[in-house]
């Protein structure tokens, strides 16, 4: 990320006053320290304007046509937040329309998730291990089993938890 503030030429007091995340915050961030909550990315990305996809893997090349991309089981790049933990897969390839993560639902309770998030975009999920309930905004909730799969406007509060005795497993996909 610090090599994305750089090349906007932009300071970290410019970067936290556009994103609205602390100054002590970005240093923590850029030096490895703090691993940020999706909400946070979603507000970096849009301060230093790009897609929330070049946080993870800055390079000033732009993609070729005809590209594919691998990542092996676990070696995705890790996000780990209160709630979830985010695996982030096929990420070298950044001008894609969309990301995907391999997610690990880590909390059980909606009363202890916080706040619904909502952030540009849209999403679907796919549940691969598990039970969760999905809650949104206008809508009850509702319970999605293994291969259930919910597509959902990311602009409405949204927020994923386990309903199963182990940290269900989703495969989630975000456009950028």
């Amino acid at each position: 990320m610090k090599a994305l503030r750089l090349s906007k030429e932009l300071t970290i007091a410019q970067m936290a006053a556009a994103s609205g995340t602390s100054a002590a915050s970005i240093s923590r961030i850029e030096n490895g320290r703090l691993s940020p909550t999706y909400d946070v990315i979603v507000g970096l990305a849009s301060a230093l304007e790009v897609e929330v996809s070049e946080l993870f893997y800055y390079s000033e090349r732009r993609s070729p046509s005809g590209w594919r991309t691998l990542t092996r089981a676990g070696d995705g790049h890790v996000v780990e937040t209160p709630n979830y933990r985010f695996e982030l897969l096929c990420s070298d390839m950044l001008s894609k329309d969309f990301l995907i993560f391999a997610t690990t639902v880590l909390n059980t309770d909606i009363e202890e998730f916080g706040e619904l998030q909502q952030h540009v975009g849209q999403e679907q999920l796919v549940v691969q291990e598990g039970e969760v309930e999905v809650w949104t905004e206008h809508y009850e909730p509702v319970r999605l089993q293994v291969g259930d799969s919910l597509a959902l406007d990311s602009q409405m509060g949204h927020a994923v938890i386990s309903k199963s005795p182990e940290p269900a497993k989703i495969l989630w996909v975000s456009s950028v």
